[in-house]
């Protein structure tokens, strides 16, 4: 990768598909991140990266080893990780981690106090999963966006790149249709595994798959 690609990359910002991290000092944490890519589409990990999109630079061995050990024994399964290293002019090192999209869902990740829960990307966010996503998961293989969008659907998915999620309501209110029509037509989305389905808040809300 050239300079000028990182740097296009680091210009987008986080995303559902790219989140960034000075360094990797949670492991706790960063397996939940990793969980959420390969529960979803997958995505980048740039470590020695701040969050306002300063290069910062790491030692990419002991990044590697943090890593590691969080996929392999804080993920459950564990993940399969790809390492790629960039040093800039001034000598700063950024490991980019690549996560897929797995075809081992859901996977799960271990938290403090030894509970095992399940997560998936939304935005540029790590959410817990409900039941009805885990259901979700369970079998479907790497997600991809639907071919030949309605203009509904094209609100839609423009509307939660930028918010995250959506309600019956909100999405009712955001193509002016009933909510009885809104709520079918997201759960049809949910079944064919474009969205997901989240169940357990006072109110349900979907998020992109």
């Amino acid at each position: 990768m050239k300079y000028n690609q990182l740097l296009k990359i680091i210009a987008k910002g986080e995303s559902q598909t790219l989140d960034f991290k000075r360094t990797i000092s949670h492991k706790y944490k960063i397996a939940k991140t990793l969980v959420a890519f390969a529960n979803t589409r997958g995505g980048r990990l740039l470590v020695g990266v701040s969050d306002d999109k300063q290069i910062l630079g790491i030692d990419p061995e002991e990044e590697k080893f943090s890593l590691d050990e969080a996929a392999s024994y804080l993920c459950k399964p564990p993940i399969q990780l790809e390492y790629f290293e960039f040093e800039n002019k001034e000598r700063k090192v950024v490991l980019i981690v690549k996560i897929s999209s797995s075809n081992e869902k859901p996977h799960s990740a271990l938290d403090k106090s030894g509970n095992w829960n399940v997560y998936v990307r939304a935005n540029d966010k790590s959410i817990l999963a409900g039941k009805q996503t885990i259901k979700q998961l369970d079998g479907i293989g790497p997600g991809s966006a639907p071919k030949n969008l309605t203009p509904n659907e094209k609100k839609l998915y423009a509307y939660l790149k930028e918010k995250e999620r959506i309600t019956v309501k909100q999405f009712s209110k955001l193509v002016n249709i009933s909510e009885r029509r809104a709520k079918r037509n997201l759960i049809d989305l949910a079944n064919k595994g474009f969205l997901f389905l989240h169940d357990f808040q006072k109110e349900d809300f979907y998020s992109l798959a």
